[in-house]
């Protein structure tokens, strides 16, 4: 836009732009709140949570880490520090794909499922009290649909 060009932004602009900020704000308190409550109790990194969390909704218990990087938002590289460290704590292990010898899977391990198991628990818990009990499960359910219906839309 030229800078000789001046805009002013409506009443309908400013509004729009605190609803999203509104939305921002809600999803980072409570998220982090719910973060904090799963790293006092695990001992875990929100990105390890959330690949334990995302493994033991998958059948079989396993995916491919590229795939898993994507999901959790970090680059290969960065995911494999994560791997890494749940490796270490013997809570998954890798894989290789017989199929394709450049994909390696992420998979619970024993321990790994023990523990993922109780997460998902813990969490659930911790989603109905944060989330679900505050708007009510109709309300929720509605926020819930909205935002996969943003994120489908605005899918890179």
């Amino acid at each position: 836009m030229p800078a000789t060009q001046k805009n002013t932004p409506t009443t309908g602009d400013l509004d729009v732009i605190s609803q999203w900020g509104l939305v921002i704000e809600g999803f980072h308190n409570t998220n982090k709140k719910v973060h904090a409550e799963v790293s006092s109790a695990f001992s875990l990194e929100p990105a390890e949570a959330e690949t334990l969390l995302r493994l033991v909704r998958t059948p079989g218990a396993r995916m491919p880490m590229a795939k898993l990087a994507r999901e959790v938002a970090f680059s290969n590289g960065g995911f494999t520090k994560i791997a890494d460290r749940l490796a270490k704590r013997s809570l998954v292990q890798r894989s290789p794909c017989a199929e394709d010898r450049r994909v390696v899977y992420l998979e619970l391990s024993t321990q790994g499922t023990e523990t993922a198991n109780e997460l998902a628990c813990f969490v659930a818990r911790l989603v109905h009290s944060n989330f679900v009990d505050i708007l009510g499960g109709d309300r929720a359910r509605i926020v819930a649909e909205a935002m996969a219906e943003l994120r489908d839309a605005n899918n890179a």
